[in-house]
């Protein structure tokens, strides 16, 4: 750990204690200039990582021709036409000045030294995200860079109440992390709990925003999501008019949204861009997937291997005639077809787009037709299979989706050893699990439980506009009202 010493007036002194905090780093350069009266000096950057152009124009040309006689640390703003300029006394701060890209200059027989900050790291463009695509909503998300990002918010957000709380993590990789907010709408209490978790995380660097997420829930063994996470600045920006809070980490595309509940994850940004009839229908159809995508291989293998008087007679011969070729029992069979399906989704996502295209649709093609001609497994179940698959992709968040995975692997061992009996029960215990979560102190199932009938017009129904005047209680909002109302 870099301990806090004071710049002295040698030069060479503070340059010998920084080449000991710089060894084996050769992306640092150092570059002795003489001054006027025959001073010197050094420039201390990263290469790469300053714009060479600007730093010569604005900061290394006015230093070289100035008198640096006269330069002290409460004139130098004046002497210097950039605008980000600082000053700093301490070795400390002169490391952790270069290592975020900024170009430091020392001064001998000065015990400060200068600070310009004109960064310029490469950066992939603005583009829309491949895992969060929109029809009639914006097309921009975010990238890796906090900086734009937080551009990218106050571009659409034109006021002095949009805030950002900066926080630094991570005892090696000290990267930057804002909490974004808008004052006046989101709630006090949940900014200060989210600024106090996050503050207290102590780890040696931050990988992507999952991290983040992972450290500070609240219930640890939670199976759904307790925050959201995205890629797009609108659902941010939907989410901060709301009253929620926004995470934004340096160096990772995603922001995590909270607090949230389990209907915000079958709301998507296009359902505000279209009529509220479809819309409904659009979030019915995706809360019926849910529901299919769990139930359909448990119901499949409870009804085949015990509860087969429940289904009607004519249905039934079809299912013995379908079933008279397979090896193997009905759990085997669902089993070794989620382990398949799994497979080949996995697959598909680690490829290239190309190459993962062909292997999901032409290998779940032909693995499904040589599993029936085998007699692994039968016809109806490629179907039931087919169907399961479809409704599992029409959550729009990629981490609830993981979710489902688990739960419907349960509810399918449960199905597999006590039937209906043991869907029944996985369905009561996972009900009661979602009673037990929270994000942020604010109950997961809110509006329904607790029930606030407000809140029950933006959740699987999506009501007109105009009905929905007053904002939802989940997020506890200080201005409860949208637009100008007074309460």
């Amino acid at each position: 750990m870099i301990t806090n010493r004071n710049l002295v007036t040698s030069l060479n002194d503070n340059l010998r204690e920084l080449n000991i905090e710089f060894i084996d780093c050769p992306d640092i350069i150092q570059k002795q200039v003489m001054l006027k009266k025959m001073k010197k000096g050094c420039f201390i950057f990263l290469k790469d990582f300053v714009n060479i152009d600007l730093i010569q124009r604005d900061f290394v040309s006015p230093l070289l021709t100035m008198d640096c006689s006269a330069l002290s640390e409460k004139n130098i703003t004046e002497y210097l036409p950039a605008l980000n300029n600082s000053v700093c006394y301490d070795i400390n701060s002169v490391v952790t000045s270069v290592l975020e890209g900024k170009t430091v200059f020392l001064i001998d027989e000065s015990n400060f030294a200068i600070v310009c900050d004109m960064v310029e790291i490469e950066k992939r463009s603005i583009t829309e995200p491949e895992g969060e695509k929109n029809v009639r909503g914006s097309h921009d998300g975010f990238i890796e860079s906090l900086s734009i990002n937080i551009t990218l918010l106050r571009r659409k957000i034109k006021s002095n109440r949009l805030k950002f709380k900066y926080i630094v993590l991570g005892n090696i990789t000290n990267q930057s992390l804002v909490i974004s907010y808008i004052d006046g709408i989101a709630n006090r209490k949940i900014i200060n709990d989210l600024y106090n978790k996050i503050s207290n995380i102590k780890i040696d660097g931050l990988l992507s925003i999952g991290h983040i997420e992972e450290l500070i829930v609240d219930s640890k063994y939670a199976l759904f999501p307790q925050y959201i996470t995205t890629e797009r600045t609108d659902k941010v920006i939907g989410a901060l008019l709301e009253g929620k809070v926004a995470v934004l980490l340096d160096g990772t595309p995603f922001a995590l949204i909270a607090p949230t509940s389990f209907f915000s994850f079958f709301q998507a940004p296009d359902d505000y861009s279209s009529n509220w009839i479809p819309t409904t229908l659009v979030r019915s159809v995706r809360f019926f997937s849910f529901i299919t995508t769990l139930t359909l291989p448990g119901l499949y293998v409870s009804i085949t291997a015990f509860q087969y008087y429940l289904i009607p007679l004519n249905i039934l011969v079809q299912l013995g005639r379908s079933r008279s070729t397979v090896a193997f029992p009905p759990q085997v069979e669902a089993l070794l077809m989620e382990f398949t399906i799994q497979m080949l989704k996995e697959a598909s996502i680690r490829l290239p787009t190309y190459i993962g295209t062909t292997v999901g649709v032409v290998g779940g093609i032909i693995i499904g037709q040589a599993a029936v001609s085998a007699g692994i497994v039968s016809n109806l179940f490629i179907i039931i299979v087919g169907i399961m698959a479809i409704a599992s992709y029409t959550t729009p968040n990629y981490e609830f989706g993981i979710s489902m995975i688990v739960i419907r692997l349960g509810i399918l061992l449960m199905a597999s050893v006590f039937g209906i009996v043991g869907m029944i029960t996985c369905f009561s215990l996972l009900l009661m699990h979602l009673l037990s979560l929270d994000s942020l102190g604010q109950p997961y199932l809110m509006p329904m439980m607790p029930l606030k009938l407000n809140g029950i017009k933006d959740t699987i129904i999506r009501a007109p506009l105009q009905l929905m005047k007053r904002r939802s209680n989940i997020s506890k909002p200080i201005r409860k009202w949208r637009g100008s109302k007074n309460e």
